[in-house]
């Protein structure tokens, strides 16, 4: 599972660019009001020129947590297949905040809704490090291993592939939506050469697993660097391959990246110049305390930080609507938002947020209303309370929320019992499949895409992310989804009017409760130049990153 957090990872879309020209017309000149002396210039304010990328150096990254697996994508965990892209590429991936696909490994590609095909355009003369070739046979064969091993978004609607010459690879489907486009255009292309003789000259046994095992700690693709050390939860190091495909590129000699859990310890260590870079930091006080010491941050679009709700028992409280409304009616968003995140965070009222081309503005089903909630709950046959498990992960501010949760729902009557879970149970419980639930409330967050398409992601009839199957929902809401996903739609923007339905239907159910967005950012010295990230946080650019001198 990749981070979408993928989470990316994510992830999921068809981008439209519409290039429109501009009239000219006649200027007009202002007259000066006489004046018995020349008027002196006035001076013009300029925005300085951007500076020109500059090669060379070594970009010292700090980072939450390094690759446990550099060359096997379908054991990848979250973090894995961002933190591999300076060796794996992707056939296409989203080029803006807007959500438009950009290609890299494809040139372009083709959808037929009435065929069910999608037909992928190969990239030509770009080889892995290994020297072997990119062609439509090892994309073909890096699809057919995610295929099998089920590590693919969608990967159960691929009935076959056909390779109709070196360059041009068909999908045939057994259903089509414009995000398949988007989860087939995220697979990493590693060298089938390099895995199937594991590293060597023979190949090995049929079972693959001398090639896993070999592939697990090392990797072959097309991209800017190549891994010249790597430590499991410790670090990684990438250096520049000198035969990449983009001229030019890399500007940077070689990356490396620091795993440090502790805030305190990152912060220091940039702060002493012993990093260059800290990567996708959410720790707020920590930002605002580097951005007055004059280090740049970039921003990201954040995480949807919600509650999601078990139907997993059928006597549960959750199964009346007027239970999850008077929860949503107790939680003081605004405050909360404050509280944590000192201003960054933005209260969330609906299922998307202000930065999400579905938001609706103005709409706010349930303000904090404490009376209301009382009211909701006493209808509900609950006049003297009633008692919440909420499932959270533990680290980060877990219990910060957990505490303000117990406040809020406490002055209702609603006794909140925390159940911190550490992280393999508690992603086990929300993202482990039929093997997956938890009884009653979970507090989790997920990745917000630039094309709203983490309704599908995450929460709609065939989520990536939210998979267990006991996730509360109704008919009404996976029919809107459903219809958001109708073969003759192609894009985003064209299925924009339907997710905002299928969203708005999420809260007149009151399917999830939205808490806040948080805030993220990477946090680099001024002379460090880098976009992510910016777009979403799988999408990260290094042959683009660059180093002034300093």
């Amino acid at each position: 599972m990749r981070k979408f957090l993928f989470i990316f990872i994510a992830v999921l879309l068809i981008g439209v660019m519409v290039l429109s020209g501009c009239s000219k017309s006649t200027p007009t000149t202002s007259q000066l009001p006489p004046t018995s002396k020349t008027p002196s210039a006035t001076p013009t304010a300029t925005t300085p020129p951007a500076p020109s990328p500059v090669s060379g150096g070594t970009l010292r990254i700090i980072g939450g947590a390094i690759p446990k697996d550099i060359g096997y994508p379908p054991e990848y965990a979250p973090n894995d297949s961002f933190q591999e892209l300076p060796v794996l590429e992707r056939l296409c991936q989203w080029g803006d905040n807007k959500g438009n696909l950009v290609p890299i490994l494809a040139t372009s590609w083709d959808v037929d809704p009435t065929a069910k095909t999608i037909t992928w355009h190969i990239r030509q003369g770009v080889k892995f490090t290994d020297g072997t070739l990119l062609n439509a046979q090892a994309v073909d064969w890096n699809l057919q291993l995610e295929t099998t091993t089920s590590a693919i978004s969608g990967g159960q609607f691929i009935q076959s592939t056909e390779v109709k010459d070196d360059y041009t690879l068909v999908m045939h489907l057994s259903q089509f939506n414009w995000v398949m486009v988007e989860d087939y255009g995220l697979l990493q292309a590693l060298s089938p050469t390099a895995f199937l003789t594991a590293g060597g000259t023979i190949p090995s046994g049929s079972d693959n697993a001398t090639e896993i095992a070999w592939a697990r700690s090392h990797v072959v693709g097309t991209g800017p660097f190549t891994v010249s050390d790597w430590v499991r939860d410790d670090h990684i190091t990438w250096v520049k391959n000198p035969n990449y495909w983009q001229p030019g590129k890399p500007y940077l000699d070689s990356i490396t990246m620091k795993a440090i859990t502790d805030t305190t310890v990152a912060s220091a260590s940039l702060q002493a110049g012993e990093a260059d870079e800290w990567m996708d930091t959410s720790s707020v006080n920590d930002i605002l305390t580097l951005e007055t010491k004059g280090f740049k941050t970039v921003q990201g679009p954040g995480y949807f930080n919600l509650l999601l709700m078990s139907d997993v028992d059928t006597a549960s409280p959750l199964n009346n609507i007027k239970v999850r409304e008077a929860i949503e009616y107790a939680i003081d968003r605004p405050t909360m938002a404050q509280t944590l995140g000192q201003g960054l965070f933005e209260p969330l009222t609906q299922m998307t947020c202000s930065t999400s081309p579905a938001y609706i503005p103005g709409y706010d089903p349930r303000p904090y209303n404490v009376a209301t909630a009382k009211q909701l709950l006493s209808d509900a046959g609950y006049p003297n309370g009633l008692t919440m498990k909420i499932l959270g992960a533990s680290g980060g501010n877990t219990n910060d929320v957990m505490a303000l949760f117990k406040y809020d729902l406490g002055l209702v009557g609603i006794t909140v019992e925390p159940d911190i879970a550490d992280l393999g149970r508690y992603f086990g419980a929300i993202f482990g499949g039929a093997k997956g639930g938890w009884d009653g409330l979970c507090f989790t967050a997920s990745g917000i895409n630039p094309d709203a398409s983490d309704l599908y992601v995450h929460f709609g009839p065939n989520p990536m992310t939210f998979a267990t199957p006991n996730i509360l929902k109704t008919d009404t809401f996976t029919q809107l989804c459903n219809a958001g996903l109708d073969p003759s739609i192609t894009n985003a923007a064209q299925a924009m009017p339907k997710m905002q339905a299928a969203f708005k239907q999420c809260e007149e159910d009151c399917l999830f409760i939205p808490i806040f967005r948080s805030y993220e950012a990477t946090v680099v010295w001024p002379y460090v130049h880098t976009d992510y990230p910016a777009i979403h946080g799988i999408i990260w650019h290094p042959a683009e990153d660059w180093m002034e001198k300093h």
